[in-house]
């Protein structure tokens, strides 16, 4: 079994209404369309690390106008409240396949990304 069904599984166990809804809105979406949206998300981690590097506050214009931009792409499967976005923010920390994801770009990202995830969760989202 490839990593990628093993997350599947996981997923379907964990989050089994949230699976199912994203699954259905990503097969409802052209090959193209799926390249582009896992490309956009792909850049905006690219982005938030920079913003990181750059020692830009979590809290700051910019890097809030990031995870606007992640908030929106996570929603695209699954619309977090404020207490998921900041549990999933959570698990970027905890959950080392996360971490990777985001710390690869720059030791540190994904404990930024966590905490600016918070911020925004806290500014922007009810539950």
């Amino acid at each position: 079994m490839s990593s990628t069904n093993s997350y599947a599984e996981e997923a379907a166990q964990r989050w089994p209404v949230e699976y199912v809804e994203s699954n259905l809105k990503l097969k409802s979406m052209s090959k193209e369309d799926q390249q582009k949206l896992f490309k956009l998300g792909s850049d905006n981690i690219k982005d938030i690390a920079d913003a990181f590097v750059l020692q830009k506050g979590a809290d700051s214009v910019e890097v809030q106008r990031l995870v606007k931009i992640h908030y929106n792409w996570v929603s695209v499967f699954w619309t977090p409240t404020k207490d998921a976005y900041i549990g999933l923010g959570a698990m970027y920390v905890t959950d080392e396949r996360f971490t990777q994801n985001y710390d690869k770009y720059a030791p540190g990202c994904a404990a930024f990304m966590a905490q600016a995830m918070q911020i925004y969760a806290q500014e922007n989202l009810s539950n």
